[in-house]
């Protein structure tokens, strides 16, 4: 999904509990711009809270300076500090596969969300035929 706004993310997590109330939801999110990142920060981490399980991609810059503190590192810092989820930063795209099949379970739904170069991964991810492990 492109959404990469607080509000949308909360979008769709709430329409995947209520179309899957039985499946745990993993995402895979990769923030859009530092600014946003930072502007809208505890916002992010309120709601990336809410899955069960998160793997989460560094800010995708488009062009802006980083900006310390408002990054995917910094998030998951703070997401973990909540107690509601154990997240998991995604140092190198090309290792996702492999931090998926830790992290998903059988019958498990998973959302990639976000606007940036996520949308390959996306299509990667699907094109791999991505499983739990057993």
């Amino acid at each position: 999904d492109y959404g990469h706004h607080p509000t949308e993310v909360e979008a769709v997590i709430r329409a995947a509990r209520e179309a899957w109330p039985e499946r745990r939801i993993v995402m895979l999110y990769q923030p859009h711009r530092y600014t946003r990142t930072r502007d809208l920060y505890e916002d992010f981490v309120r709601v990336l809270s809410e899955v069960d399980g998160l793997l989460l991609m560094d800010v995708y810059s488009a062009g802006e300076p980083a900006i310390p503190g408002a990054d995917g590192r910094a998030l998951c810092r703070s997401i973990r500090q909540r107690g509601k989820v154990e997240p998991v930063f995604v140092e190198d795209n090309r290792e996702i596969e492999s931090l998926l099949a830790n992290v998903l379970q059988d019958g498990d739904l998973l959302i990639t969300q976000g606007a940036g170069d996520i949308g390959g991964v996306a299509a990667r991810l699907a094109a791999a035929g991505v499983k739990a492990s057993e």
